[in-house]
Parts: C-alpha cells; sequence; structure tokens
C-alpha cells in the first residue's frame, strides 16, 4: 500500500469567534497571563479596531493548522507606511507563536509569508524575541541594532530611583545604586513656555504633519494614526503636550505609568501548566512603589521648539509626581536635541542598560527592543547616528503596552 500522506498545513486569518482560542495559545506556548489572554478589548484595538484594516469580519491574525488545530500564530497591525512624504502600505508584527512539535520545518517561514505579499509593502517586526533572527537572516530580512533609549531623572528625585533599582537588584550597594541614578540626574528643570496646549491639533495633517512627512521614514504620524494610537487606546490614558511655533506646533505624547512589585501571596491561584501546577504570581499581587513618565512621542517642529517642547513634557510630569522619564527612537536630529537637553543615552554609562523598563512589577530584565524589517529597496536602512532619518519609537508596533 502507498505511504500515507501527512496532513498539509494551511494557513488564513481568524474569526472574530476565534478569540477564546487565540487567547489559550498564547497562555499555554508564549506566556501565562499574557495581557492580550486578559484584555480582550486591548487585543481587538490592535488587531481589528485599526483605521489600515479593511476587513472587519477577521483578525489581522495569521494562524495555522493541521488537522483542524491551531499550531502557530502570527498577529497583523497595519499602518501608513510614510517615506519621506511618499506612503506605503505596511505592516508590524507581533505574538509569533508555534507549537513546540512544529519548531523544525517551514511552519515558522510559512507564517511570516503571510504578511509579506500584497497589501503590505514593508513588513517590520519590533521586539523581537533574539532567538528568532535566524528566520528573518533567512527571508534576507534586516536585523537592525537596538533601538536607542534616552534616560533622565528629575532634579532632586535621584533617591526615588535609588529606591526603584533596590528592588530590581537587591544584592547591589548603595554606591552602585547612587552611582546609576546620578548619572542620569539633571540638574534643574528649565523654564516652562508661557502657552502650553494639551489637544491634538486640528489642523496637525496641514500645518506639521506633511513637513515632518517630507523629512522622515516610518509610520505616518497623521491625525488618523495619533487619534487611534493615542485617544483611542483603551487600556493607556496618553497625554498630549503642545507648543506652538509660529504657524506651526510642537507635539508630545506621554503616559503616567505607576510602578509596582511582586508581592509573594500563599493565595495566588494555581495555574495548570502541561499537567504540572505551579503557584503563579498574578497582577493583583503587587504593591505600588513609584510612578514614571513615558514619553512615547517627541515631534517638535524647529531646534527652539524642541526645548520649550521639553520643558512643557518635564513640567508636565513633575506635577504629576513623576521622578524618572525614558524615551526610546531611532530618528538622529530629535535624540540630539534630546542629548542636549538633558536625556541621555542608556549605554553611555557602564551600567545604563540594567536601568528598569519593565515596570509592571519592576525587574532587572532590561528593556532592550530589537527589531527586523523587510523594506523596498529605495527606502534607506535604519542607522544609530544623527543622520538617521526613521522616526520610530516604542509606541510602534506594540512595544508599549501592558506587561
Amino acid at each position: 500500500m502507498p505511504a500515507a500522506t501527512a496532513p498539509a498545513l494551511s494557513f488564513r486569518f481568524a474569526r472574530l469567534d476565534e478569540y477564546p482560542v487565540l487567547s489559550q495559545f498564547l497562555h499555554d506556548h508564549w506566556a501565562n497571563h499574557h495581557v492580550y489572554c486578559r484584555d480582550k478589548a486591548l487585543f481587538d484595538w490592535t488587531f481589528l479596531h485599526n483605521n489600515q484594516w479593511p476587513n472587519k469580519e477577521e483578525y489581522c491574525f495569521a494562524v495555522a493548522e493541521k488537522n483542524g488545530e491551531i499550531v502557530g500564530i502570527l498577529g497583523g497591525i497595519p499602518f501608513l507606511f510614510n517615506h519621506k512624504g511618499k506612503t506605503l502600505s505596511g505592516v508590524w508584527i507581533a505574538n509569533y507563536v508555534v507549537h513546540p512539535d512544529h519548531r523544525r520545518g517551514t511552519l515558522a517561514l510559512q507564517l511570516l509569508s503571510q504578511f509579506r505579499r500584497p497589501p503590505f509593502q514593508a513588513v517590520v517586526a519590533s521586539g523581537i524575541n533574539p532567538a528568532t533572527q535566524t528566520i528573518y537572516k533567512v527571508l534576507r530580512g534586516e536585523v537592525l541594532p537596538y533601538m536607542p533609549r534616552h534616560v533622565a531623572v528629575l532634579p532632586g528625585r535621584a533617591a526615588r530611583m535609588e529606591n526603584v533599582l533596590s528592588i530590581a537588584y537587591p544584592d547591589w550597594t548603595a554606591e552602585q545604586k547612587a552611582d546609576l541614578a546620578g548619572a542620569f540626574a539633571m540638574s534643574a528643570l528649565p523654564a516652562a513656555p508661557a502657552a502650553i496646549g494639551h489637544e491634538l491639533p486640528a489642523d496637525w495633517d496641514e500645518a506639521n504633519w506633511r513637513h515632518i512627512a517630507e523629512d522622515t521614514i516610518g509610520a505616518a504620524r497623521d491625525h488618523a494614526f495619533l487619534d487611534w494610537r493615542y485617544r483611542q487606546h483603551p487600556t493607556f490614558e496618553y497625554r498630549f503636550v503642545t507648543v506652538a511655533d509660529g504657524s506651526r506646533t510642537g507635539l508630545a505624547v506621554w503616559r503616567l505609568e505607576t510602578i509596582r512589585k511582586a508581592v509573594a501571596n500563599a493565595q495566588a491561584t494555581p495555574v495548570s501548566d502541561h499537567g504540572a501546577v505551579k503557584s503563579t504570581v498574578l497582577p493583583s499581587d503587587r504593591e505600588d512603589v513609584d510612578r514614571i513618565g513615558r514619553l512615547v512621542e517627541f515631534l517638535p517642529a524647529s531646534r527652539q521648539n524642541s526645548d520649550d517642547l521639553l520643558a512643557a513634557v518635564l513640567h508636565d510630569m513633575a506635577g504629576a509626581d513623576v521622578f524618572f522619564t525614558d524615551y526610546y527612537g531611532f530618528h538622529g536630529m530629535t535624540r540630539g536635541w534630546l542629548e542636549e537637553a538633558g536625556f541621555r543615552l542608556a549605554e553611555s554609562h557602564p551600567e545604563g542598560e540594567r536601568v528598569p523598563s519593565r515596570f509592571q512589577p519592576v525587574d532587572g530584565k532590561g528593556g532592550g527592543i530589537l527589531s527586523a524589517m523587510f523594506r523596498p529597496a529605495e527606502v534607506a536602512s535604519v542607522a544609530i547616528d544623527s543622520s538617521c532619518e526613521w522616526y520610530w519609537t516604542k509606541a510602534d508596533s506594540d512595544q508599549d503596552r501592558p506587561n
């Protein structure tokens, strides 16, 4: 008799009624109690309620099946890609998960191929696991340098930074904590501008974005994107800060985040893990520690406006009792202006890459963002220098989301 033919893999986009199955797959094979398993509204906002995803009958979420069972998943977040004033269709990919029994072979490559086709002309994976670099290289994609991170401790608040470092690194000496906190401490807050706004300008596209677009590469930061990304976010409350500059307006966006530490709890709910039962610290088993400001958007209209805009942001943060702020981004000119204003590059200190980045709960795992991409040939690559035209921040893809 002829040998039996192995069941073929099939690929498709997930139906809306499959959220429980996708959530369980993420929980079982990616991370227990991942935020997308806990928060359906966030999952829907990310993979369905997107102004660049026209199909409202399916999630922008690819699944691989074998014998009717899901064996791999890969989410997509469509976005309008700006190349110095010209627009293309782009997609960020997220939650690249393959069942352990299928990690040998071509399944992972086939999953990725679901997005490497029309309508998508640029595919970006932000925040990849270093172990997956080979997949992108095999398909002739680029693996990029880690995204630069800039850090500032507000004046007179270094002791609060030392306290957070004590939680992340309980074995550190007082001298180590003081040295790291002091290295990023600002000496004084700059004077705040006379007039500060807190709304996304209605004329943003014509008065501001068209000028920014001509000189940058990355997600189109037009009014529709900023409204979806920040005002419509179902979980975080983002704060807009604006400062006028003649006919233009500088715009920054930040959010307040409470730093929490994990607290041992004997009553934590047991979670089944492949037949074994283990105690798990759930999100409710956390204690508030302090507050940080995450700067996720910084779009000044000029060099002088950059100073005024950052001063406005820092005063806004100080008023919210923030002690520390950070910013991730590739754009060369913007990074230069931030450094001149007192934001230091994390890696400028020997231990700077150990400044915590995950705060719910706080841990010492670091916060490096490694990315990969497939880009059209006419689009320049990312570079870590002052001439880099890529405007790309932690807010892109799903990197700025709850733990």
